[in-house]
């Protein structure tokens, strides 16, 4: 992704920036007295994994198979698989290591703990952003206040010049989650990605970039 992003997930004392959008103020931080801890709003937290989030996210999301539908893998089917994957992508390291990183979405404003999932992979000269919320906590406005605060977190601290997303032409929920961050339509494509869900289906997507 370019010229001004780092080569992983930035965990830094120095790293603070304060955004306001849509008459909302997100705080921006990462420093050592919350080692885990990216970015942080009024309602939730991104934050590298920790072990009790492991059967929530899960049971919640990552197991669950109507959580899969719209996605490029098939849904876990053994915890074992969700904790290998948060292992090897939701660490400081993860960025540099294999140019994807994973952030859990922790609902602190309602003691929830680990609702979902947010994955950035490095594009070149931008971050392509791809969201979950587990399906108990849908329907509150998580998955567009997560993306808000991933695209501000990724711009403000200068890891990407822009920030993107697509998702299926099918899935009006996410289109209507992308655009409430702030996120515009620019461009469809055709069997973008196959569905495992959807009996192995090459699927249409539009993408989408966030408007700063």
């Amino acid at each position: 992704m370019g010229h001004s992003i780092h080569n992983q997930c930035l965990n830094s004392d120095n790293n603070s920036a304060f955004c306001d959008q849509k008459q909302k103020s997100y705080a921006v931080v990462a420093n050592d007295r919350h080692p885990n801890r990216i970015a942080v709003s009024k309602r939730l937290e991104l934050r590298y994994y920790r072990s009790e989030d492991i059967a929530r996210i899960f049971e919640s999301y990552t197991g669950d198979l109507s959580s899969a539908k719209y996605l490029a893998r098939r849904p876990h089917t053994e915890v074992e698989q969700t904790e290998t994957m948060l292992l090897h992508f939701s660490v400081p390291e993860s960025m540099a290591l294999t140019g994807k990183c994973i952030w859990v979405v922790d609902a602190i404003s309602e003691g929830e703990g680990a609702i979902g999932l947010v994955t950035i992979v490095n594009d070149n000269d931008s971050m392509a952003v791809h969201f979950g919320i587990g399906r108990p906590y849908r329907g509150r406005g998580y998955a567009a206040e997560a993306l808000l605060l991933t695209a501000q977190y990724l711009l403000a601290t200068g890891q990407a010049t822009s920030v993107n997303s697509f998702t299926d032409v099918e899935n009006v929920v996410a289109q209507m989650a992308l655009e409430k961050a702030g996120f515009i339509y620019t461009t469809r494509t055709d069997k973008f990605y196959q569905a495992p869900q959807m009996n192995g289906e090459y699927r249409d997507v539009f993408h989408y970039k966030f408007r700063a």
